[in-house]
């Protein structure tokens, strides 16, 4: 009797693997298509697990590539186990709650809209190959305040591991509809958008808004047999709406990478959106900035200065302050809302900002001796935002007097022309003319820099 091949041998250790994977990187609950009922974790493990003990080395092979074995093992298990995820809209009302799924009352849940929407969503669930589908609707039990918590901390990655996102737009049939479009205006909408790494999107109806099979990578051009000449696909058209619509562009919308990084940019892209709960604005953007924060439904505006004051712990752009309106009332360094961030003039500050060529200001601010320099650091403490910053000193003729100071800027790459900038400032203090203010270098006064706090 021969032993069998050790290509068809069954995994050593992979159930371990498998056990990671379902307890520490899927849903808390979600839907089993078939049955269309709720299931747990540990049911979830049940039903794949003789799944898994079936998977060998030769289905491993599949996969093969420059991973780690671990990595390798995710990969397949991912495959074998998927689940799909639902973007959309809530209803004002009718849409199925978790405790509207039990058996008890699910024949009164079927009779309302949001049920057929969601029974909608597991066929198309079915199409992509998914036993299981997840819906914020009904998935969550929003009476644990632990599993509440648990789902909004780890909602992005849910919607990046799943094997697709299906997105619902309701009041749209074409991509010419999403101006209109509700969906692109909700809060929650948007990291929904950025998270998943395939994503289909449907509209009015339940038709799907292109012929694509993933809307994120859309097959990029078609060739007519009647000439050489390309034309872009449906689904390339989404994506350049969205973009338009959005000024998300197209390499954050098909690889989305989350962390501190282009902050203002980021804020910017939340500035439009909404949410029905003042809370959910910063608690939908956690997993965009990859970051932790614990949630209390109740904190009302304080939740969005929780989310900067961790944002700004960690962040090394001065652009994050580039905003305008009401500030937040527990900080001045802070708007009141992301909505401060639209209301700036972002597009004359990209073409100032251009204007200048730092390395010839770096050059110049060199000669102040590095004790009275400006730099880039800041911090948020007990007593506010700190920061050094340049101060520039001004000899007026008498108290109260407004004084503009044209600051001369150099050409950006000689791209473009060297420019005045025009500063305000107002006389606090009368200071003798013959009183020497600077003892350095007399080109560079009337220049200096101090710290400050706001």
């Amino acid at each position: 009797m021969t032993s069998p091949s050790t290509n068809n041998t069954a995994i050593e250790g992979i159930m371990d693997v498998f056990s990671s994977h379902v307890f520490g990187g899927m849903p808390t609950r979600l839907i089993y298509v078939p049955e269309m009922r709720l299931v747990d974790r540990n049911e979830v493990f049940n039903i794949y697990k003789p799944a898994v003990k079936a998977i060998t080395e030769d289905d491993l092979k599949k996969f093969s590539g420059s991973w780690s074995r671990e990595e390798t093992l995710h990969k397949v298990l991912r495959n074998k186990i998927k689940f799909a995820t639902l973007s959309h809209r809530w209803l004002d009302t009718g849409e199925p709650t978790f405790q509207g799924m039990s058996e008890s009352q699910k024949d009164m849940s079927k009779n309302q809209a949001g049920y057929h929407k969601l029974t909608k969503f597991c066929e198309k669930a079915r199409e992509y190959d998914c036993e299981l589908a997840w819906s914020d609707t009904c998935c969550i039990n929003k009476d644990s305040s632990a599993e509440l918590d648990e789902a909004i901390q780890a909602m992005f990655k849910w919607y990046r591991t799943a094997a697709i996102c299906i997105a619902y737009l309701a009041c749209s049939s074409s991509a010419s509809d999403f101006v209109q479009e509700p969906w692109f205006t909700r809060g929650w909408t948007l990291p929904e958008l950025l998270a998943p790494e395939k994503m289909k999107f449907y509209g009015r109806n339940w038709e799907p808004l292109s012929d694509d099979p993933d809307d994120k990578h859309p097959k990029a051009l078609a060739t007519t047999p009647d000439d050489e000449k390309s034309k872009p696909l449906a689904s390339s058209q989404i994506l350049n709406a969205i973009t338009r619509l959005t000024e998300i562009e197209s390499h954050d919308l098909t690889r989305f990478s989350p962390g501190i990084v282009h902050v203002h940019q980021r804020l910017r892209w939340a500035s439009r959106r909404t949410t029905t709960r003042i809370e959910d604005m910063a608690y939908s953007l956690i997993g965009i900035f990859d970051v932790s924060m614990p949630i209390a439904y109740g904190d009302g505006q304080r939740s969005w200065f929780r989310l900067m004051e961790i944002i700004l712990q960690q962040c090394k752009s001065w652009d994050i302050f580039a905003w305008a309106g009401e500030w937040s009332p527990y900080s001045r360094a802070i708007p009141r809302s992301p909505k401060g961030y639209d209301a700036f003039d972002v597009h004359s500050f990209i073409e100032l900002s251009k204007t200048l060529d730092m390395g010839k200001v770096e050059r110049r601010v060199g000669k102040i001796p590095p004790g009275l320099r400006g730099d880039h650091a800041f911090a948020m403490t007990r007593h506010g935002l700190q920061m050094k910053i340049p101060l520039l000193y001004v000899v007026f003729d008498s108290p109260n007097q407004v004084a503009t100071i044209h600051a001369r800027t150099p050409g950006y790459l000689g791209r473009s022309k060297p420019q005045n900038l025009p500063v305000q400032v107002i006389c606090h203090e009368r200071i003798s003319k013959g009183r020497d203010l600077l003892p350095w270098d007399s080109e560079l006064q009337p220049e200096q820099t101090g710290s400050t706090e706001s």
